[in-house]
């Protein structure tokens, strides 16, 4: 199929309509699907030494995609394209497989068996020595004029690729840090390496050269907070369709006078004070202080399942559905915004 300017024009708006949201990567690969149709298609993050992590299975089986994340993406040609080049671009299975090469079980165990004979992979640039990986697969050959047809997209597709990483930043990251002053904002992938970090936050690692190894050490604790002499850091678990680090931790520092952050435990005690109930003020002073809720339960003296009763309540009394959002409150508590609508029921 030849696709022309007016066709292209088409094409990109409608892969624009999916901008600033999770859907995004599987969106370019439904349009490019509808006019070279494949029969399987994968999101993944790949990094330099080829780690693969599955941002969106789309139709391909959940079990085959854990096993290339598991077991078989370091011996993927496309996967070591990356690996040995570190190029973003277009490529396909006939032109990165190398008859001399040893691809260990790949072929016999992984692709075969999926009956594949074909592949075209878009690899984009991502912050770091990383890869956003859009995979189409067919059971018979690709003809040349998809592969044209791909490869004169990419640099459109690229282009949205980098906006629609910069809307969500936007919208997932910068906006759980307003209302803050002089804050530092870092993310980390799932291993604890830096993917971003702002100026903020590099000049508070100067400041502080055990800052990044207590937060290390905290992540690894599943504690949601660090209280250091910079400032207080909160935590948050990001999404595993956030292509820029799925799976990894957004980390915002609160860099507040000593002297209020010597009064953290009376904010604790203000927050939320008289809207909630007693037990569950107590369950969301323990969840500020980076306790699991095994740990809570052990702390407020309850069973497990009680503690996760109680975050469901409170969770549907502040209208929101994860444990970050308790912390972000608590952010713009310390700040003196809270005006946080509380529903009753």
């Amino acid at each position: 199929m030849v696709v022309d300017d007016a066709g292209a024009t088409a094409i990109f708006g409608q892969i624009a309509e999916t901008l600033g949201t999770p859907r995004f990567h599987r969106g370019v690969l439904d349009i490019v699907r509808k006019l070279f149709p494949s029969d399987f298609a994968q999101v993944y993050q790949i990094e330099r030494n080829g780690r693969a992590i599955c941002i969106d299975p789309c139709d391909t089986p959940e079990d085959a995609c854990r096993s290339y994340e598991q077991q078989f993406s370091l011996n993927c040609p496309l996967s070591r394209y990356w690996q040995n080049t570190g190029r973003p671009g277009v490529v396909t299975m006939s032109e990165v497989r190398c008859r001399s090469d040893n691809y260990g079980n790949y072929f016999s165990d992984f692709y075969h068996p999926m009956g594949l004979v074909d592949e075209i992979g878009v690899l984009l640039p991502s912050p770091g020595r990383r890869t956003v990986a859009l995979f189409m697969e067919r059971t018979k050959n690709f003809n040349e004029d998809a592969t044209s047809a791909v490869r004169r997209f990419y640099s459109g597709i690229t282009r949205l690729h980098r906006t629609n990483n910069q809307l969500i930043f936007r919208n997932m990251v910068m906006r759980k840090a307003r209302g803050l002053q002089n804050n530092g904002v870092t993310i980390l992938d799932r291993a604890g390496d830096t993917v971003f970090a702002n100026r903020e936050w590099r000049q508070a690692c100067q400041s502080d050269r055990s800052l990044e190894n207590s937060l290390k050490t905290t992540i690894v604790l599943e504690k949601t907070a660090l209280e250091t002499d910079t400032g207080t850091v909160s935590i948050s678990r990001l999404d595993e369709s956030f292509a820029i680090s799925p799976g990894g931790r957004l980390c915002v520092l609160d860099r507040s006078p000593p002297a209020t952050r010597a009064t953290l435990n009376a904010y604790k005690s203000s927050f939320l004070k008289g809207q909630v109930s007693k037990r569950e003020h107590e369950i969301i002073c323990a969840m500020l202080d980076g306790y699991p809720t095994k740990a809570i339960a052990e702390r407020v003296g309850c069973a497990p399942e009680t503690v996760k009763a109680h975050k469901k309540r409170i969770y549907y009394r502040l209208d929101i559905t994860t444990e970050r959002e308790i912390f972000l409150l608590f952010l713009e508590h310390l700040q003196g915004s809270n005006a946080m609508p509380v529903q009753t029921h």
